[in-house]
């Protein structure tokens, strides 16, 4: 297995993504966060996820759904604490994008719109649903799956990680891997400007998830606009 990874503050003055990832007992924890809040809090609560979730993984290792479930648990804990304890924190936030892998199977959970991708034989199999209002006007049949990229509720959350209360990850089922298999892990300030058939079209003539970051962050560049949202991505192929 092989992995790779990136975060930017794109055109904004601070990045409020986080990145972390841990290996303990043959198992690999990738965890991607992008912080919502304001005045900087969105880079305290996306950091105290990622690192949270990783520390339990490095307590706990294993590969479930329960397991899963309980990093991100003690995480939204943690944040919902913090923000009872510092009223300047209040409404600091955090989306969630989680993968567990051994290389042969793999459980994945996500809250937000922070998106997982799994491809295999060099297609695209499943993609993560946004929680967002952007994603359900797309479920609703008012707007196309690619024009959730330029939908003013793309960014209006209706899931989260911010406390105990109302935490409800989705969370996948075990799923078995094969040799070539790959995911990608990513804020929406990244798929918003990389699609679908740019993921693919990159990988297929990609050798590392090194080169096959590179080739999406070319795209990236390519799309962007002034100002454009922090970005981060976990590109992991399984070999």
């Amino acid at each position: 297995m092989q992995a790779a990874s990136i975060t930017n503050r794109g055109g904004r003055t601070s990045n409020e993504d986080h990145i972390s990832f841990a290996q303990a007992e043959g198992i690999w924890c990738f965890v991607l966060c992008d912080g919502l809040g304001g005045h900087l809090c969105g880079e305290i609560a996306s950091k105290l996820v990622c690192d949270t979730v990783t520390e339990e993984f490095k307590k706990s290792p294993a590969l479930s759904a329960c397991s899963v479930r309980n990093y991100l648990e003690k995480a939204a804990f943690i944040l919902g604490e913090t923000r009872e304890n510092d009223s300047d924190k209040y409404n600091m936030s955090s989306t969630a994008v989680l993968l567990l892998t051994d290389g042969e199977k793999a459980v994945y959970a996500h809250s937000g719109d922070s998106r997982l991708y799994h491809l295999t034989n060099g297609s695209i199999l499943s993609i993560t649903k946004d929680h967002s209002l952007a994603y359900m006007e797309y479920e609703s049949g008012s707007i196309t799956y690619d024009e959730i990229r330029r939908s003013p509720n793309q960014n209006r959350l209706t899931r989260c990680i911010n406390d105990i209360y109302g935490f409800s990850p989705e969370i996948s089922d075990i799923i078995e891997l094969s040799k070539g298999d790959a995911f990608l892990l990513c804020s929406d300030g990244f798929w918003e400007y990389v699609t679908e058939n740019d993921i693919e079209n990159t990988f297929r003539t990609s050798l590392s998830p090194k080169k096959w970051l590179r080739k999406m962050l070319s795209t990236l560049h390519e799309n962007e606009t002034d100002k454009n949202d922090n970005y981060s991505a976990i590109a992991v192929i399984i070999n």
